[in-house]
């Protein structure tokens, strides 16, 4: 019991003789670099935080947008089979599979050529297309024979409108070889979902890819819908095991899983060279903290004839300056939250002052932001983590010094 209470008064004593040191009025020029180690260890936390979240936010945005309208996994028959479908819409994870179609083709406007993918879904599959076509333009279709709907930006950009004439020439394997087949569609509307597909898809009904020959122009099969897409390559054994031999599976992943390792890889490079911001911060703290001990060495000197123990020393120095730090991380982290929850209003007032945007242009019309307590986690480690390196090299100095050289010094 006599053991724990000199603990506690040792820890009393060491805590008592640190907020001394942080909040006295003045230790001259230490207390000066302190208090801009401060500063700029809480504008290097703050920034890391905001372009960190502004970052999740545009992942987010573009992950959600183009996941609405490209499919979570297409499963196609292999050698001649038939894939199990009753057993695919049973895997858990699976919400909904139907018959689908995707192929390339050339769209021609007015001589004007441009690329397009098609993809083509049964009545059931178009009704679950809600989240991405208008229901005008999912009626228009199902009940227009020959009815595309185009994504809005290719149909403005091309001068269609509703009823107009659409000319798509595909590729088809013959006899002789790859011969183009020319379909004609009348636009039944337009969607817009923000991202890629909205220059470059199409939408159609499988009936009429059928009726124009279409099916060897492209991969005909069935299209999973799933839960979750994220959880797509933990439940990709058992959808490959449900399609059977007869089936085969492609996800997602294989398709456009680059873009969002890209963006992933993106974000860790950018906290690695923002972190070099906190990192100079944090050790500018040393400078501080050497001052300060060389001021106080008289105090050290004293403290360590009457009995303070060499460990006690370097935890009242070690604690003053990790103190900085730990208020320059709070302060940075508060910030940066309050800054990036209102990122667009923030952005708002600089475009007014700056006179332009910096998402003119884009499929955005406003900046996104989403902040991730695991991200904040990471960002208090660091620069914590940084700090603690930093100041534990001046506080070992502090116990260096012979007590009777320093107050011959001092």
């Amino acid at each position: 019991m006599s053991g724990g209470r000199r603990l506690t008064r040792r820890i009393r004593t060491v805590v008592w003789i640190a907020r001394r040191y942080l909040l006295a009025p003045s230790h001259g020029y230490a207390t000066f670099i302190n208090w801009v180690s401060f500063a700029g260890l809480a504008l290097g936390v703050m920034i890391l935080t905001v372009v960190l979240s502004v970052m999740n936010g545009f992942d987010r945005e573009i992950t959600s947008r183009v996941l609405r309208a490209m499919p979570h996994a297409v499963v196609t028959p292999r050698d001649g089979g038939t894939p199990n479908i009753a057993a695919l819409r049973a895997v858990a994870g699976v919400s909904h599979a139907h018959r689908f179609f995707q192929g390339q083709a050339m769209l021609s406007r007015g001589g004007a050529v441009n690329f397009l993918a098609v993809a083509a879904f049964d009545r059931d599959g178009v009704e679950q297309l809600a989240d991405v076509l208008p229901a005008v333009a999912r009626a228009r279709l199902l009940a227009t024979p020959g009815g595309i709907v185009l994504g809005a930006r290719l149909a403005n950009a091309l001068g269609l409108a509703v009823g107009d004439p659409v000319v798509l020439v595909l590729a088809t394997p013959g006899r002789a070889g790859v011969r183009p087949v020319v379909a004609r569609f009348a636009l039944a509307g337009t969607f817009a979902v923000g991202a890629n597909p909205d220059a470059g898809l199409g939408v159609v009904l499988r009936d009429d890819v059928l009726r124009h020959g279409l099916a060897e122009s492209g991969v005909d099969g069935w299209r999973l819908y799933l839960e979750d897409p994220f959880a797509a390559p933990k439940i990709a054994s058992e959808i490959h095991a449900a399609a059977g031999p007869g089936g085969e599976a492609r996800f997602w992943m294989e398709d456009y899983g680059a873009l969002f390792r890209a963006v992933r890889i993106e974000k860790a490079m950018m906290f690695a060279l923002l972190g070099l911001i906190v990192a100079i911060a944090a050790f500018n703290i040393v400078s501080g903290q050497a001052m300060l001990v060389h001021d106080k060495r008289g105090d050290v000197a004293m403290l360590a004839t009457v009995g303070a123990s060499r460990p006690l020393l370097v935890a009242v120095f070690f604690l003053q300056a990790f103190g900085v730090a730990f208020l320059g991380v709070a302060a940075g982290l508060a910030l940066g939250v309050l800054l990036a929850v209102n990122a667009d209003a923030v952005m708002a007032l600089l475009e007014g002052v700056l006179g332009a945007s910096i998402i003119a242009g884009t499929w955005f019309s406003q900046v996104p932001s989403l902040v991730l307590p695991g991200d904040l986690a990471g960002i208090a480690a660091m620069a914590l983590g940084l700090s603690g390196v930093a100041v534990l090299w001046p506080a070992l100095k502090a116990t260096r010094e012979s007590p009777a050289d320093a107050l011959h010094a001092a």
